[in-house]
């Protein structure tokens, strides 16, 4: 107090004051992770014009009771209460009469089986990702204490992706990177073998390292926005699906390294970001035929940190470093330039689709990540 006014008596305004204070207080009192319990992000398959029953999960480290609250509605479709019937015998309608308002969050879901129903848009044809998504929080029963960090429920379409393309209109918002300017790939409107209505990338720019004659500059596809979202959460555990067949290149002469699939998360790691990557390697490879390449998403199938520094090696990604990208992925790429001299790529039927069994995100990861900096764990410094 004797320094703010010593301060203020040498002429520095009080708004200067004001904001130092405030920038001191953040210092000390960052934003609170709630580390435990854990609303676990999970992902259901969604059939068209049918009630789909969606289980919550809660996770707690002295396996307490947990409450379940609704925090944000679906964007597409409607929120339901479990029906009496249903609970009670298992039997239709699924749903109660009224949807959960927005007016009602958050909403204490009173099913004790932590359920609730989701009914997608009528008579719409079901998407080639996701029909939506929301959020809910835990809470230890019967108490007072704060609620959790938010899960997330990718309500995804019947196939179980939470995100896609199929490229049956258009390039479906994909673009091309790495060529002389950003450009959309060209569609093309009939079939080639399995690939039916697809889209084409070629090389257009050969910017040869002429020690290895491998390009220092490749080209990829590059996923549009509806793949950037917290439901990509959901999808740990599942695959990364795609089709591609090379229109020509010799495939006899490739660059290095090939890295295929790529995932970027910008805000990761305190907002240095973490890269994780999976490499062309001897279970998995190219020769420029027909292939639909299928990848899962968790640790210990060949993804690998690229660490952003050449002056770094390349290591295994840990679980919670592939958790914490799905959770804020910003980028998804796929390699088109595998060849030294030019080539033509194909792309179709691009998904990313969760596991089967629900919850797969690691919790312990979700719980955040011990941090370099301060002893408290946060999601943010996963990777640091």
């Amino acid at each position: 107090q004797v320094q703010y006014l010593t301060m203020f008596q040498r002429g520095i305004p009080l708004f200067c004051l004001l904001r130092w204070a405030s920038a001191d207080v953040d210092n000390y009192f960052p934003v609170v992770f709630i580390s435990n319990p854990v609303a676990q992000h999970v992902g259901y398959p969604v059939q068209a014009n049918t009630p789909a029953v969606v289980t919550l999960a809660g996770s707690d480290d002295q396996t307490r009771r947990l409450s379940f609250f609704i925090v944000s509605l679906p964007e597409e479709g409607r929120l339901y209460e479990t029906s009496q019937n249903y609970r009670s015998y298992g039997t239709d309608p699924k749903n109660a009469p009224y949807p959960i308002e927005e007016f009602q969050l958050p909403y204490l879901v009173t099913d004790t089986a932590n359920r609730v129903v989701y009914i997608p848009p009528a008579n719409v044809f079901a998407p080639d990702g996701r029909w939506s998504s929301f959020e809910y929080t835990v809470q230890a029963f019967g108490t007072n204490e704060d609620h959790s960090e938010r899960g997330v429920v990718s309500l995804n379409g019947p196939t179980n992706n939470v995100a896609g393309s199929s490229f049956s209109a258009g390039a479906d918002g994909w673009t091309i990177q790495g060529n002389t300017m950003p450009q959309e790939p060209s569609f093309q409107a009939y079939g080639w073998g399995s690939l039916n209505r697809y889209v084409v990338g070629t090389d257009d720019v050969h910017y040869v390292d002429f020690a290895t004659n491998s390009d220092r500059s490749k080209w990829f596809f590059v996923a549009p926005e509806s793949y950037y979202h917290r439901a990509l959460a959901a999808s740990y555990g599942g695959t990364i699906q795609f089709t591609v067949r090379a229109t020509y290149g010799d495939f006899d002469f490739l660059n290095s390294p090939l890295d295929w699939i790529t995932l970027d998360c910008s805000s990761c790691n305190n907002g240095k970001g973490i890269r994780i990557v999976r490499y062309v390697d001897e279970l998995l490879r190219w020769d420029g035929s027909e292939k639909t390449v299928s990848v899962v998403i968790a640790v210990g199938h060949g993804w690998k940190r690229d660490p952003l520094n050449a002056g770094l090696p390349i290591s295994d990604a840990s679980e919670c470093e592939i958790a914490a990208v799905l959770q804020g992925v910003t980028r998804l790429r796929l390699l088109g330039d595998f060849v030294q001299a030019g080539e033509g790529v194909a792309l179709d039927d691009v998904s990313v689709s969760a596991a089967a069994n629900q919850p797969a995100y690691p919790v312990a990861c979700q719980g955040g990540c011990l941090c370099t900096h301060h002893p408290v764990r946060r999601m943010a410094c996963c990777g640091n």
